[in-house]
């Protein structure tokens, strides 16, 4: 038996590939690891059986990519039967002659689960008793109420930049462009993009350098505007980077929002890197 990762560009990997393991920082090896790529980040597993081959997928995950990737692979192996198995609310089995009839049948289960493909970007929140009296995100959130005013800005400022070592950003909503845009950013974010970061002032707070990351981490800035109170969670996020690739980012996140001297609200957002933080696992 032989097993065969394609990856959600279209890569093929063989299934032990320790490199693609620490790519992902996956806690799991061997076929631990491939039912996890399958199940969370939108990988197709191929296990070959002389003549005949098991594919696994999640359809609701699969790229565009990697479709056409598996197609090119059953196309030019010499298998005489497949078996599909596939995860929607439970894992389903078909047994399925190679040929066409393989291709419809994908393509028909990745059609439909796209009308609901989950998002890269996973976040949990977390209520302040949750953090512990010794938390700095908790005691951003415990002191916001006496700081959240004009007056105490600069406290909130200095407290934030103690407690995340400089990895804040301030964002407000921009009247006649009826989005949030930045303001600041704190040294300690986007280090590796100096160029977009200087550019990035006065700019939406979607347009990150992944701007479908960027899109999805802005939503709960506007939640948070709506709510008017403080925002605590954790977050487990594939990203895609401008020359730097795929990378996975876990951290915990605080969202404060302020009045500044004209009454309008100005949201602080700021992250602590985590890599403990996995909310990808589910049970197979």
């Amino acid at each position: 038996m032989s097993l065969l990762l394609i990856d959600d560009q279209g890569e093929v990997w063989d299934g032990q590939s320790r490199q693609l393991r620490q790519a992902f920082d996956s806690p799991y090896s061997g076929g631990e690891f491939s039912d996890y790529a399958v199940v969370n980040l939108g990988f197709v597993a191929l296990n070959t059986y002389g003549t005949s081959c098991q594919v696994r997928l999640r359809p609701a995950t699969v790229s565009d990519r990697t479709f056409r990737a598996v197609c090119h692979w059953l196309q030019k192996s010499r298998n005489e039967r497949v078996v599909l198995t596939w995860l929607d609310d439970d894992w389903t089995n078909e047994l399925l002659r190679a040929g066409e009839t393989i291709t419809n049948r994908l393509e028909e289960l990745i059609a439909g689960a796209k009308r609901a493909k989950p998002s890269d970007f996973l976040s949990r929140r977390i209520d302040t008793p949750e953090l512990g009296p010794h938390s700095p995100l908790g005691e951003i959130a415990r002191q916001w109420p006496d700081l959240s005013a004009p007056s105490g800005q600069h406290a909130l400022m200095h407290l934030l930049r103690a407690a995340l070592g400089d990895r804040y950003i301030v964002v407000k909503k921009q009247a006649d462009l009826g989005k949030l845009v930045y303001q600041e950013f704190g040294d300690g974010l986007f280090g590796n993009y100096e160029t977009w970061r200087h550019c990035a002032v006065g700019a939406p707070m979607e347009e990150m350098p992944d701007r479908a990351y960027g899109k999805l981490a802005t939503q709960a800035y506007y939640e948070t505007m709506e709510s008017k109170t403080p925002r605590i969670e954790r977050v487990d996020a594939l990203v895609r980077w401008p020359h730097a690739g795929r990378a996975r980012l876990r951290y915990q996140r605080v969202i404060v929002p302020v009045s500044d001297r004209s009454g309008a609200t100005v949201l602080i957002g700021g992250s602590i890197l985590d890599p403990r933080i996995d909310l990808r696992v589910r049970s197979r």
